[in-house]
């Protein structure tokens, strides 16, 4: 009986978000280049103005120059199905993966990150008035 080697996936905790990284654990770019725009097709829809929207639940990135999918652990929650779809997308496909405690907050530029957590909320804009014409 023989047995293949699988790597060892590394432990999620319930406060974690999956990270589905665009390299495979042989080191190869994983292809076609617009993976993660596909994959994040699958819970996408149409907003009013006719532009395709993500889910806030599973979002195309880029990190550290490196195409990835970042799936929100409300997922799990919420369609425990399709959070097991994309964690088996990246298992068939030998792709890396992390789990990180807020894999969106790390998208944000440092100074804006400060910003968000040192500065009071933003008053309404309060609005001017139209002229007619």
């Amino acid at each position: 009986m023989t047995t293949s080697a699988t790597p060892a996936l590394p432990s999620p905790s319930p406060d974690s978000d999956l990270v589905i990284k665009g390299i495979t654990q042989s080191g190869q770019q994983f292809r076609p280049s617009d993976w993660s725009d596909r994959l994040c097709g699958v819970m996408s829809a149409f907003g009013p103005d006719e532009q395709l929207r993500y889910s806030p639940l599973v979002t195309p990135a880029l990190r550290d120059g490196l195409r990835c999918v970042i799936v929100r652990r409300q997922l799990a929650e919420l369609e425990p199905r399709l959070f097991k779809f994309f964690l088996s997308f990246a298992l068939d496909n030998d792709l890396q993966i992390t789990f990180d405690a807020d894999a969106v907050a790390t998208l944000l530029p440092d100074t804006v990150r400060r910003m968000s957590q040192d500065s009071p909320p933003l008053r309404p804009a309060v609005a001017t008035k139209s002229e007619d014409y």
